[in-house]
């Protein structure tokens, strides 16, 4: 008799106490991260920005002696991908994470970018120096810039938000560091002097300009220029802005009436989120990314960090509601016996970090317990 390889297969997965083979199922990738991990036309966008800056920084470069000038680079998305890490949140279908990013940095599998390392390559060609500035964190440095030699991008210096560029998330202070000649975690023995910053690549604003200081429409003409941006749809500061639509109809948290029917929803700006407080709700609050607000609710879970900012979180998914981010965290003392389980009122900007929208705050004064 004649077995077929599947039972012989399976009769093997028994006797070693393996789970049996079954046929894979398939995931279908959200189209953002599709494009980004098989479109030729997302490859042409990057290999068409890099040579496109490799001509400008050519005649940018004639006016300037070697050694005094610099490019700056973003590092993920800009120089190298991570499309393999985005693909595996999806299959998994969980959330980014502080720790899923970490691992996955210090794995350092991610993958070189077209173009990138051959204009990385110019620069020094042509007498600048390639300075790497990433908000990856001190835990990932190690691994990030073993990727980064891997790959066989020559850089002259990488900054990471560590020790006192911490909190340097939207990179301003290094970036004039690098101008002034004061950087301060450069390794040991190592210098640069102050240096003229040419041009700046990256894919998300904060990695070209100061968006406090400088709005779209003043930094339009420098595109293509001096300023070079690179496409990411996966993942940004954009992904809160402009994403909640205004739709008359019924609201999907309001209580029905006794016959059932649901009241239409107020506009937003009528909407007395809190009434009788003259605050917003932190849904609500979540729509307001750039306004100062003040916001009443109640905190269901209080997350501490021994590196970084502790957060007082409105959703139990910190990615789908308002957290309070707390800095200067030894002026609130015990952050959970204080606000866990509390309603507060606390007032601040609301803004944005890896898409998920918060209130920054640094005084104790500017949360108020309810009840």
């Amino acid at each position: 008799m004649r077995i077929s390889p599947i039972v012989c297969a399976a009769v093997l997965c028994a006797l070693l106490g393996l789970a049996p083979l079954c046929p894979a199922s398939q995931v279908k990738l959200p189209n953002d991260i599709a494009w980004m991990a098989s479109s030729d036309a997302y490859k042409a966008c990057l290999q068409q920005a890099y040579n496109s800056a490799g001509m400008r920084l050519r005649e940018l470069a004639k006016a300037e002696k070697p050694g005094t000038w610099c490019v700056i680079l973003d590092a993920d998305e800009t120089i190298i991908g991570n499309v393999e890490f985005q693909k595996d949140l999806a299959l998994k279908g969980t959330e980014h994470s502080s720790g899923s990013w970490n691992e996955w940095c210090n794995r350092a599998a991610s993958t070189a970018l077209p173009g990138a390392k051959e204009f990385c390559a110019l620069v020094r060609e042509l007498g600048g120096k390639v300075i790497i500035i990433s908000n990856r964190q001190a835990p990932t440095k190690t691994a990030t810039v073993k990727n980064l030699a891997n790959l066989g991008f020559v850089t002259d210096a990488v900054l990471f938000r560590e020790g006192p560029y911490a909190q340097d998330r939207k990179k301003v202070t290094r970036r004039e560091d690098v101008e002034k000649g004061t950087l301060k975690t450069l390794p040991a023995g190592m210098a640069l002097p102050p240096l003229k910053i040419l041009m700046l690549c990256g894919d998300e604003m904060h990695d070209l300009y100061d968006e406090e200081q400088v709005s779209f429409d003043q930094a339009k003409a420098r595109f293509g220029r001096n300023l070079i941006i690179l496409p990411n749809p996966m993942y940004g500061d954009w992904t809160k802005k402009g994403v909640y639509v205004q739709v008359s109809g019924p609201r999907e948290d309001a209580p029905s009436s006794a016959a059932g029917a649901v009241p239409a929803a107020k506009s937003e700006k009528s909407e007395p989120a809190q009434p009788g407080t003259g605050a917003l709700t932190p849904k609500e609050a979540m729509r307001r990314v750039g306004e100062d607000v003040a916001v009443v609710g109640a905190i269901v879970d209080v997350r501490t960090r021994e590196h970084g900012p502790d957060a007082l979180n409105f959703d139990k998914d910190p990615k789908g509601g308002l957290s309070v981010v707390i800095f200067e965290k030894e002026k609130f003392g015990d952050l959970k016996a204080k606000y866990e389980g509390k309603k507060i009122r606390v007032r601040g900007k609301v803004t944005e970090y890896r898409g998920a929208a918060q209130i920054k705050v640094s005084d104790p004064a500017k949360i108020e317990v309810i009840e």
